[in-house]
């Protein structure tokens, strides 16, 4: 037990105090990568993307046909919508010969849809059905990139018709042009020399792993509706390719075990091995999503663990955080910052920021400014003492209003004494003391820490 207890405070907190400069680079690198597997494996559960991944599996059902009867039409256009089948089946490989049945079965679905005959209202329902599998895929990344708006009408309708188009093209001629190498006469003689053979032979096994973290690196680059750096939508889409081979696999081998299944669910068992395989796919790519924005964002775990999003110290410190980086650039006379900036420098998810400053602008501390653009303080730093903030924050209420202790009983005066403890203790400290008091104390201490040294 006590054992358990010690992890767990670890995980739960040593883990995000560490300090990374007592550290070399290869234990950093190593508390870098345990920090986003407990935060991607905790954010999982809290955000219940197991739930969502269940949803993408029914939008999956519903749309698959459709989505692939469009996708079928826009590569026959170029030529090689052969490729669609052995695609289809690469990704139901882990099913075995249930899932060379599995693709043979939509793969006929898809020939029998003759678009030439369903006519404009047919055609709309199969575009609309392909276009709610893609809206339902923005709606789970924006959840975990903490994005509260997503695309407009005019963007939706622009992103998706390219995914449409560009993402099967580019899949299918990657396919396309790895299986043309490889019988290609000059390349079979290369790999007769060794050891030029083993290269090639390794190569050729390790290609589809590069495609397919490519293919997730598209979706999380693009698919959110937000900035999303090409690094961090590589590291999520690398970590997806593996946990996707090893998911392959074991399922594999599961399915190899599973004639029990077939023996007790009869015809049905094929339909809940590729029920249980699509969610396991989803499962895999909400999860590369998860890492991709961890990445990006080191600081959105750290507080995740340090101080919970839900809480008033939390959000009382994130406010705060902002306010002196804009009283900062107020005194320093600079121009003021953008949402997207001010994340930027206390390196945390643009929507957490922007939910702050729209907070701190109801309850009248910051304003949007026109010229220069930007947000701005309503009023000069001196005339925002901090008690108001904290006020504002806790109460969620306008600033200068307090809580009326009318029933006089015990528990309220109790409340009434700790409020009025916090405002004595913080009396005469505005924005500006705020900033200019730690400014001059940062300067103070450097000549006594070089001396130190």
């Amino acid at each position: 037990m006590a054992k358990a207890t010690s992890i767990e405070q670890f995980l739960k907190h040593d883990l995000w105090v560490i300090d990374f400069n007592s550290l070399n680079r290869v234990q950093r690198i190593g508390v870098q990568v345990l920090r986003l597997i407990v935060a991607a494996a905790t954010e999982f559960r809290h955000c219940l993307l197991d739930a969502r991944a269940a949803g993408l599996v029914y939008t999956t059902l519903l749309s698959l046909v459709p989505f692939l009867a469009v996708t079928f039409s826009v590569l026959k256009a170029f030529g090689v919508h052969e490729m669609i089948e052995p695609v289809l089946g690469q990704a139901l490989q882990p099913l075995g010969e249930k899932g060379v049945e599995i693709t043979g079965q939509v793969i006929g679905f898809v020939n029998n849809v003759k678009v030439g005959v369903l006519g404009v209202v047919g055609i709309a329902g199969l575009i609309y059905t392909t276009y709610s599998l893609i809206d339902k895929v923005e709606e789970t990344f924006n959840a975990i990139w903490r994005v509260r708006q997503g695309r407009s009408w005019g963007r939706k309708f622009t992103d998706y018709l390219s995914v449409i188009l560009v993402g099967p093209i580019l899949v299918m001629t990657a396919f396309g042009l790895l299986a043309s190498v490889q019988s290609n006469a000059l390349v079979q003689r290369v790999i007769e020399m060794q050891p030029f053979g083993y290269v090639a032979v390794w190569a050729a096994q390790f290609m589809p792993f590069v495609i397919l973290s490519g293919l997730f690196s598209f979706l999380y680059k693009f698919v959110p509706n937000t900035a999303v750096r090409l690094t961090s939508a590589f590291v999520g889409g690398v970590t997806a390719a593996i946990l996707w081979g090893i998911a392959g696999e074991v399922f594999a081998a599961f399915v190899v075990e599973s004639s029990n299944y077939s023996a007790i669910y009869s015809g049905f068992a094929i339909l809940i091995l590729f029920l249980l395989w699509l969610y396991i796919g989803w499962v895999i790519i909400l999860v590369g999503g998860q890492v991709a924005f961890f990445h990006q964002h080191p600081a959105a775990y750290r507080t995740q663990f340090l101080w919970a999003h839900d809480t008033y110290a939390f959000r009382e410190r994130l406010a705060l955080i902002l306010l002196v980086h804009i009283t900062r650039r107020y005194l320093e006379g600079a121009p003021p910052s953008q949402p997207p900036q001010l994340a930027s420098e206390i390196d945390m998810p643009v929507s957490v920021v922007e939910e702050q400053v729209d907070e701190l602008i109801g309850h009248g501390f910051l304003c949007r400014m026109m010229d220069p653009e930007g947000i701005g303080l309503v009023k000069p730093p001196e005339l925002i003492p901090i008690t108001d903030v904290l006020q504002a924050i806790r109460r969620g209420e306008p600033a200068g209003t307090g809580l009326r202790h009318e029933s006089g009983d015990e528990v309220d005066r109790l409340l009434a004494c700790c409020e009025q403890a916090v405002k004595e203790a913080l009396a005469g400290i505005t924005l500006r003391s705020l900033v200019l008091d730690g400014h001059q104390e940062s300067h103070q201490s450097q000549p006594s820490s070089a001396q130190a040294s």
